[in-house]
Formats: structure tokens, C-alpha cells, sequence
């Protein structure tokens, strides 16, 4: 009798806790921006308020919980916009944590007209502005960030990157991903603590990134690279720029057409040689700057049909063509719409 009572008692309480497992998840489900907090913020009525009501859903949607007590340190940002090509307006919400931790999120209307998250586009260090181009026949719209990316405090290296992404198969995808400047230093010891003399060498790139407007998005991109060498050797710290000298460098030119079928901005189309099938090349890696420094990196970037990126030697692709542009390409207009910050 006693065990049947305990296991009476072990069943209801596995049945409370299934019950407040329930009620969390479902108010977790049903967590919503007021569209006043939105309006009110966006129009700059009760700032603090409206602020404070926001970030505390959206630091629970994003998993930033642990900045629930630091609202007042945090840059919001919010616009509306239709971004999915469903003739409805998402919120894009650009957040700024500290100036090397940024966030993109996006959040879509309900039936009520309030807003319920849809999607994280990608974390940033610290962007520099965002434009909104309309792209593709279902008129969608590819959020383009223009990031800065300061790593010299380790990794001596720094840039500022071009990342466009789009809504496709239920997430955001990067589509392209640009360098506009690049910076990276290295000492020869860090490679060989046997090397005598070693010097301090150097990367350099700086493109000229034009987007073109036609019946199809076009995107040419001019690198200019560099490679240097200190002029001193056996020093410990990184020396001044005045103390580094060139060696050799390079232009790199290369275009990227927007492929309907791959989703994607690439540079050509070829035939994968182990599985016979066609893959948009999305980036040489050949060409980066390093090869100047005699690393090489015979690879290309492909991205298969059903959406898969991989990275494979260059030989393995043959039958290189430019993207097709057949009758749906027609309907990929580029049109800049607006910077935001």
C-alpha cells in the first residue's frame, strides 16, 4: 500500500513538472513586442520605458539574458521594413553590446500586429553602416553590413568586411562577403623559432568595390595587394609602418553575378568532377593576399544546389563558365534603398 502511494506521488509530481514545463515553454512561445514600445521608441515617446521593454524580450530571444542589467549601456536601433517580400514590414534591429559586439535581429507581424522573433542574422564587431538593396523576383531585400573588424590586440590583424545576407529557407543566409581593407602582420619566427634575423612582415589589400545596376546584379571588386618586410630584424615589437618596405604586389579583379538558382552571388559556374554535378564557385581562394607571402591555397569556395558550402581543391572543379543569365535573372533588379546608420 505504501509503495503504491509513493508511486502515486512520483507520478504526480512528474506531472507538475510537465505541467510548469508546458506553461514556461508556452509563454516563452508567446513572447511579443507591443507594437506601442516600438512605435513610442521609434517616434522618441517615453525612450527609457519603451527601451527597457524591448531589450527585455529581445535579450531573452537572442540568449543575451546576461545584459538584462546593463540596458542603459546598450545602442538600440529599430526600423521597419519588408525584408521577406511578403508586402508586410519586419523590424530590423541593429544592437550595439560594445564596440567589438554587435547583433542584427529580426522580428516579424503577427496577426494581432505586434511582433514575434523570427530570426538572428549574425553577430558583428562593429558595423560601420547597413544598406537595404531589393534583389531576386520575390521581391526580397538583402541586408548588406559593413563591418570593422579590430584584431590587433592578438592576432595583429584588422579590416573592414562587406556582408550581405537573405532570408531563404526559413533562416538569413550570407550570400557575399567582401574585404574593403585588410591589414595583418606576422613575424617570421612565429613560423620557424629557428629562423636567424627573422623579420616583421606584412599583408595589405584595398579593394574598390563597385555595384552595378541591370537586368541582373553585378558586383566588381578591384584588389590592390601588398606585401612588405621590416627593414630591421631580431626586433620584438611590431615595428612603426615607416620601418616596413615593399616587396612585391598585385591587382586581383573579379566580378560576382546574384544566381537565382544558387541564392548566392558567384563568380562562375563549373562541373564538380566527383560528383558530375554543376556548383556555383563563390570565392577563389587562390587569390588572397597572402599568396604574395608564398602561402598558397589552391581552393575554391562552392556552393552546391541543394545549399551546401564546402571548400575543395581547385582542380577539382573543370567546365568553368560564367553564371547563366536565363529569363528568371531578368527579375534581379539592384536598387540601394537606403543607409540606415
Amino acid at each position: 500500500m505504501q509503495r503504491h502511494r509513493k508511486n502515486i506521488f512520483i507520478a504526480l509530481l512528474l506531472l507538475a513538472v510537465l505541467v510548469i514545463f508546458f506553461i514556461i515553454n508556452k509563454a516563452e512561445a508567446n513572447r511579443t513586442l507591443k507594437a506601442k514600445w516600438i512605435n513610442d521608441y521609434i517616434e522618441g515617446i517615453d525612450l527609457i520605458t519603451s527601451k527597457n521593454k524591448i531589450l527585455e524580450i529581445v535579450l531573452k530571444d537572442i540568449n543575451y539574458s546576461q545584459w538584462n542589467d546593463k540596458k542603459d549601456s546598450i545602442d538600440l536601433n529599430i526600423n521597419k521594413v519588408d525584408l521577406l517580400g511578403d508586402s508586410k514590414e519586419e523590424l530590423m534591429m541593429y544592437i550595439s553590446f560594445t564596440p567589438k559586439k554587435s547583433i542584427i535581429a529580426v522580428y516579424q507581424e503577427d496577426e494581432e500586429g505586434d511582433y514575434k522573433y523570427l530570426d538572428l542574422v549574425d553577430e558583428f564587431f562593429d558595423i560601420k553602416d547597413i544598406q537595404l538593396i531589393s534583389i531576386g523576383s520575390k521581391g526580397k531585400k538583402l541586408i548588406v553590413v559593413r563591418e570593422f573588424v579590430d584584431q590587433m590586440l592578438g592576432a595583429f590583424e584588422k579590416g573592414t568586411y562587406i556582408r550581405a545576407y537573405l532570408w531563404e529557407n526559413g533562416q538569413f543566409d550570407m550570400v557575399l562577403s567582401l574585404i574593403e581593407d585588410y591589414l595583418a602582420y606576422w613575424n617570421e619566427m612565429w613560423d620557424n623559432p629557428q629562423k636567424l634575423d627573422p623579420l616583421w612582415l606584412k599583408v595589405e589589400e584595398k579593394s574598390t568595390i563597385k555595384w552595378e545596376n541591370g537586368p541582373y546584379p553585378v558586383i566588381r571588386v578591384l584588389e590592390n595587394q601588398f606585401y612588405y618586410k621590416s627593414k630591421m630584424a631580431n626586433i620584438k615589437e611590431l615595428p612603426k609602418e615607416d620601418d616596413f618596405q615593399l616587396i612585391s604586389s598585385k591587382e586581383v579583379l573579379q566580378t560576382y553575378y546574384w544566381n537565382e538558382k544558387y541564392q548566392h552571388f558567384v563568380l562562375a559556374e563549373g562541373k564538380d568532377i566527383k560528383t558530375g554535378e554543376k556548383v556555383a564557385i563563390i570565392e577563389d581562394l587562390s587569390l588572397n593576399p597572402f599568396q604574395l607571402a608564398g602561402f598558397e591555397q589552391n581552393q575554391y569556395r562552392i556552393k552546391r544546389e541543394n545549399g551546401k558550402i564546402e571548400t575543395v581543391p581547385k582542380k577539382q572543379i573543370t567546365k568553368i563558365n560564367n553564371p547563366l543569365r536565363n529569363s528568371e535573372d531578368c527579375f534581379a533588379s539592384l536598387v540601394i534603398l537606403y543607409i540606415i546608420i
